[in-house]
């Protein structure tokens, strides 16, 4: 999609005025903002992204990626098909336009696999993540005795998941602890040789995490994917082990595309990283393991390939047709610019937490092994007491409730700046300077 296809064209649109002043001067100014995201040299300018988000100024905001601000050209598109809808319900679901044209699930998978680098016809629409996982796990077609294996390292829900399927099918959870012995020097070649270890021929879902929110490894897709397709060979495909990965936490903040990492099935919210209206999805399946899920739920999205998986259902259609906004958003930023800026600031952020005595980081310093989150430890504070401790200082991080692991976490976006990270880095030098209680 080009740059101007949405974004450049949510000025003067006649279909905007038609909808009445307010909403059409709401849309211009998000246009007008949103090209003035480049600078001269054409890169962007990050205090002019920062300004689209609408964001506390008063607070330190590290923690976005867990339910992310959305930015003013995309907050306008949800309001412009709002008003439509409001004036009109039975526009739905054909006849919705965005300022620059109609909108609906065909432009919304269009525009979702031109950003994954794979084709509209293997993309799923879902609400969130968690619900993509169900999806995915209770589609597998299995057997009795074989296994989907995951680690302790991926997120509660995918790991609930795989077990609800596993009830229901016959089939069994393998957790291994981990895949590697430290989270924080973890490589890639450790990673592999532990999963080419773990397989077993009764292995029928791989399940992994593509940027694990407990640790923050970014774990090597690419390499994975080799080593099961060393496993199948051989193999019906009955009992072909099929790679699975949660890659909520790398779509939109890796530079790569979702849809060439060599995964089976690519499973994503787009209300993070993305910047996407919230409670929105998404589903990539690779054309050779299309005949191996079966849909859950009866479908509204008319189609061949992946599109009988997408739940139907009346939902928030407004926040659904607007998702090729975010994504042009995206697009005209440059997803390697996004992805450098987040390294930036992860690395700066990694760097200065481990100077800071009583302090240990839990996130690989190697920029392959890593993305946005980075995951520490403060003494032996758990990470909700210095989530709430950086809170009574303005400062806003996160940590994983569910996780006994406790540590803290700071997350990087492109609303970020250098001085948002170095605050976040005086808050928790205090904390860890704090007597032990």
């Amino acid at each position: 999609m080009q740059r101007r296809s949405v974004l450049a064209g949510a000025v003067g649109s006649a279909a905007v005025a038609a909808w009445g002043g307010g909403i059409a001067a709401a849309v211009e100014t998000a246009g007008a903002d949103t090209r003035r995201l480049l600078g001269p040299d054409g890169r962007p300018d990050w205090g002019a992204v920062r300004a689209q988000f609408r964001l506390d100024p008063g607070l330190v905001h590290l923690a976005t990626f867990y339910l992310a601000s959305q930015p003013r050209v995309v907050r306008a598109a949800v309001d412009h098909l709002a008003r439509q809808l409001d004036a009109d319900p039975m526009l739905v679901p054909t006849r919705l336009s965005l300022p620059d044209g109609p909108t609906g699930w065909d432009r919304v998978r269009e525009s979702l696999a031109a950003y994954l680098g794979g084709e509209a016809d293997h993309v799923a629409l879902t609400a969130s993540t968690t619900i993509g996982l169900g999806i995915v796990y209770n589609g597998v077609r299995t057997r009795p005795g074989q296994e989907f294996l995951l680690s302790e390292d991926d997120h509660p829900v995918h790991q609930a998941a795989a077990r609800l399927a596993a009830d229901k099918h016959g089939a069994r959870v393998r957790l291994v602890h981990s895949w590697f012995a430290d989270s924080a020097e973890a490589t890639a070649e450790e990673v592999v040789s532990a999963v080419r270890s773990r397989l077993r021929p009764t292995t029928r879902v791989l399940g992994i995490t593509w940027v694990q929110s407990r640790t923050g490894v970014r774990m090597p897709v690419e390499a994975i994917a080799e080593v099961v397709r060393e496993a199948n060979r051989g193999r019906t495909e009955a009992d072909r082990c099929l790679l699975v990965v949660d890659g909520v936490h790398g779509l939109a903040a890796v530079d790569a595309d979702g849809a060439r990492l060599g995964a089976d099935v690519l499973v994503a919210g787009t209300h993070k990283w993305l910047f996407g209206p919230r409670g929105t999805g998404l589903l990539w399946v690779a054309p050779g393991a299309l005949e191996q899920l079966r849909p859950t739920f009866a479908s509204f999205i008319a189609g061949e390939g992946a599109a009988p998986l997408s739940p139907g259902g009346f939902l928030a259609f407004e926040h659904a047709f607007a998702l090729p906004v975010s994504v042009a958003f995206h697009q005209t930023l440059g997803r390697s610019r996004v992805a450098g800026r987040i390294a930036e600031l992860s690395t700066r952020a990694k760097q200065e937490l481990a100077d800071i005595p009583g302090v240990r980081v839990h996130t690989p310093a190697a920029a392959g092994m890593s993305a946005g989150i980075t995951c520490f430890s403060v003494r032996d504070l758990p990470g909700a007491d210095v989530v709430t401790l950086a809170a009574e200082r303005e400062v806003r991080l996160s940590s994983l409730y569910h996780d006994s692991l406790g540590y803290a976490r700071i997350g990087t976006g492109v609303m970020n700046s250098a001085r948002d990270v170095d605050a976040a880095l005086r808050v928790v030098r205090d904390i860890a300077g704090r007597p032990a209680r």
